[in-house]
């Protein structure tokens, strides 16, 4: 997983050519005027996903691993907890196997195995098939502005 800064992600370019068609997108577009819903990019190779909502208590909140996109997750506006944890994480236990239409594996982990971090305003994570994540995790009861855009490996 890597996290950070949106004034910083044009680092991460020459990783791979979708994650440059991503990045490329993000830095040239006004991603919080976007209504919420679906957006091509570059047809399935990358797309985005726009939504607002206030974030979910943890036991609402799943860990989720996806073995053919990456997942940019960015915060535009407001915060929230953002879990990690490694594949091979004992403490890993699924929930619902592997959905090939949905490309999402879906988990829960102990609480003492797992990594928080916070996202707002601009943050973000880019997760590979190896990082089960925890998306949407309740910080407080604002409202959070994010973008997800899924790069397909």
């Amino acid at each position: 997983m890597i996290t950070g800064k949106l004034k910083d992600i044009a680092r991460y370019k020459g990783l791979s050519k979708n994650l440059d068609t991503a990045i490329d997108f993000v830095l040239n577009n006004d991603l919080l005027s976007l209504e919420n819903g679906k957006y091509e990019i570059n047809g399935k190779e990358v797309y985005l996903n726009r939504d607002s909502y206030v974030a979910k208590e943890e036991k609402d909140c799943f860990f989720e691993t996806h073995k053919n996109y990456l997942d940019l997750q960015i915060v535009l506006k407001g915060k929230e907890y953002f879990g990690y944890t490694d594949i091979t994480d004992p403490g890993l236990v699924v929930t619902d196997p592997y959905n090939e239409q949905k490309d999402v594996t879906k988990y829960k982990v102990d609480a003492e195995n797992k990594c928080l971090v916070v996202l707002e305003n601009g943050g973000f994570a880019i997760v590979y098939p190896e990082d089960a994540h925890l998306p949407k995790l309740k910080i407080n009861d604002e409202k959070v502005e994010k973008v997800v855009v899924k790069i397909k490996l």
